[in-house]
């Protein structure tokens, strides 16, 4: 039931493998459901986890393209992060329709009255708050950061945003959770993709306090997990998690290049 998630642990602890576990995931995936064993479930709970983090393979890895290549409309870092988003909702699309499973139990049923509201909110709160203070918290990780902040790259940092934030949440807090949870226990789903969140958002960039950058990154997964599976709905990660990426995108793209 669990070699899914396995096969996706070790993909997480090892980038080289990445592009490996995603085909064996979904070939994995493929021979159980054809046989309409109960642990296909389990299996593609992690496939699109395993499918969006063959991105830097697939479509290359993210440069700096300074502030003047940073505010292009159709920037190569935001449209990167369209694609994976097209691929990440084709692929839940086929296991939701594979499965007869419901949109709810990936946390895209109904949300509460309020949560439209504090998914703004959060939003506006992290874009502002993380192009203020964000190059000091990840100073002590990353070394320091400098780059500009062009208004007119704030339309490829929303298209950036929304497209990596929603594709995280339905990957993460959606699927995985979601379905590993329905498929073992909900703690294990819970526990999984906050840690697996956890440790593939260390790259060689974070070049200090690894240890407690996978710590902070897991506590954020746990806490946004624990929000959908109490509330039932990802609007509210989806639209804090769109903030942070507006903010991210800053700092990736808009760095001096070279």
């Amino acid at each position: 039931m669990l070699g899914g998630l396995v096969l996706l642990l070790g993909g997480a602890l090892v980038p080289d493998l990445r592009p490996f576990t995603a085909v064996l995931g979904i070939l994995g995936w493929a021979v159980l459901a054809a046989s309409r064993r109960p642990e296909a479930l389990g299996w593609a709970a992690t496939v699109p986890v395993a499918l969006a983090l063959t991105w830097p393979w697939v479509l290359g890895v993210d440069q700096p393209l300074g502030p003047g290549g940073c505010a292009e409309p159709f920037s190569v870092i935001a449209l990167r992060r369209v694609v994976v988003l097209v691929a990440v909702l084709a692929i839940i699309a086929i296991l939701v329709r594979a499965h007869h499973a419901s949109l709810a139990a990936i946390g895209l049923g109904r949300p509460p009255a309020l949560d439209a509201g504090l998914a703004a909110t959060g939003l506006v709160v992290l874009a502002v708050g993380g192009l203020v203070v964000g190059p000091l918290i990840a100073a002590p990780f990353f070394g320091r950061l400098e780059f500009e902040r062009p208004i007119a790259a704030l339309v490829p940092a929303v298209v950036f945003g929304v497209a990596n934030g929603t594709a995280e949440e339905l990957a993460y807090r959606g699927a995985l959770q979601g379905w590993l949870g329905r498929a073992t226990r909900p703690w294990i789903g819970l526990a999984a993709q906050s840690i697996v969140f956890g440790i593939v958002h260390v790259g060689p960039e974070v070049t200090a306090f690894v240890p407690v950058h996978v710590a902070v990154l897991t506590l954020v997964g746990l806490a946004a997990g624990l929000y959908v599976r109490w509330c039932g709905s990802l609007t509210v990660p989806i639209g804090i998690h769109i903030g942070a990426d507006i903010a991210l995108y800053y700092g990736l793209a808009c760095r001096d290049v070279g």
